[in-house]
């Protein structure tokens, strides 16, 4: 009898303290605006890869600082702006990639909500589509490290009790 409850109580803590891991925020959906804007990023993008345009690390920054809302996320956008642009430099990014890349730059700006779950995948998403266009994997680091620190700052998702344990 005390084995059975033993046991009882020890899968009732277990499945309690399993289920207290931080939940997803939401995931936000571009627009049809925001799709096309984020094309622009995308060309944006290439013409940094390419260098066919000087002032495309500038539009490149002006476009994903808009989706900002303070300050500190503005020079946050500004700084991953231009580390991306000086990444890219000399790479043949592909339409497909540079348009992947534009939406997880805007993820990484305009997602408020996301967990430190949703916030990783998306770094190791950028990570590994930097990696694939032939960046070299601490300068792949470098973007990503960018984006956990302008998470940081946009993020306005506040963590229950639970979700410490």
């Amino acid at each position: 009898m005390r084995l059975l409850a033993h046991l009882v109580l020890v899968v009732t803590v277990g499945l309690l303290f399993g289920a207290c891991r931080q939940a997803d925020g939401l995931m936000p959906t571009p627009s049809e605006d925001v799709q096309a804007e984020l094309r622009d990023v995308a060309r944006d993008l290439q013409n940094v890869a390419s260098a066919r345009d000087p002032q495309a690390r500038g539009d490149l920054a002006d476009d994903l600082r808009k989706y900002t809302s303070t300050p500190d996320a503005a020079a946050a956008v500004d700084d991953l702006s231009q580390s991306a642009a000086t990444v890219l430099a000399g790479a043949d990014l592909a339409e497909p990639a540079a348009e992947q890349l534009a939406h997880n730059l805007w993820l990484s700006v305009a997602a408020s909500e996301l967990s430190d779950r949703q916030t990783e995948t998306l770094q190791s998403d950028v990570q590994s589509l930097l990696m694939a266009e032939g960046i070299a994997e601490e300068h792949a680091q470098q973007i990503v490290a960018q984006i956990g620190e302008l998470q940081g700052i946009v993020g306005t998702r506040v963590r229950r009790w639970y979700e410490l344990f």
